[in-house]
C-alpha cells in the first residue's frame, strides 16, 4: 500500500521564508509558503501508525526537537502544492530505496518496500486558501524548480 508522510519543521523555516520573499519580489502573488519533506512509502499492509513509528525512529528523517510528522490521506499533491524531485529519480521520486529493505544512512526500515523523498511546497493566497494552479505554476517556473535537474508534480 502507498502511504505519504509529511515531515516539517516546527522551528522557523528560513528556506521557506527566503523563497516566499523572493517569489513576492518576482511578482508571484503568494502570501504564505510552507515546505516539508514528503516521503511516499510502499509499505507492507496498511498500517499508518507503524509507518510513523518507523520514520520517527530514523534520526536522519525525523528529529522530535524540530520536526512534526503527519500521515497524509492521499498520495498526490494537494491544491496549492507542488512536489519537487530529481530528474533522474526512478519512478518519480528521489528514491532512498536500496535493496530488499530500504535503508537511510545504513539503517534499515523494516516494513517499507520502497521509499521516495520529495520536497513539498504549499502556497497560499491572502485569505489563507491554497493558491490557484496558475500561481503554483508561476512559482515553479520562476524559483521552486530548476528544470536542469529537477521536476515538479502539480495536480
Amino acid at each position: 500500500m502507498i502511504r505519504c508522510v509529511d515531515v516539517a519543521l516546527t522551528i522557523p523555516d528560513n528556506e521557506a521564508l527566503t523563497a516566499l520573499a523572493t517569489l513576492q519580489r518576482l511578482g508571484v502573488p503568494v502570501d504564505a509558503l510552507t515546505r516539508a519533506d514528503l516521503y511516499r512509502c510502499d509499505i507492507e499492509g496498511d498500517g499508518g501508525d507503524e509507518l510513523l513509528a518507523i520514520l520517527r525512529g530514523s534520526e536522519s528523517i525525523f528529529n522530535p526537537n524540530k520536526h512534526r510528522i503527519a500521515l497524509r490521506t492521499g498520495a498526490n499533491p494537494l491544491a496549492g502544492e507542488v512536489w519537487i524531485d530529481a530528474l533522474d529519480a526512478p519512478d518519480g521520486g528521489d528514491s532512498l530505496a536500496g535493496a530488499a529493505v530500504p535503508a537511510v544512512r545504513g539503517r534499515g526500515l523494516p516494513g517499507i518496500r520502497r521509499l521516495e523523498r520529495f520536497t513539498a511546497w504549499r502556497l497560499f493566497d491572502r485569505d489563507g486558501a491554497p493558491a490557484a494552479t496558475s500561481v503554483v505554476t508561476a512559482a515553479v517556473e520562476t524559483l521552486l524548480c530548476n528544470p536542469a535537474f529537477q521536476k515538479a508534480t502539480v495536480t
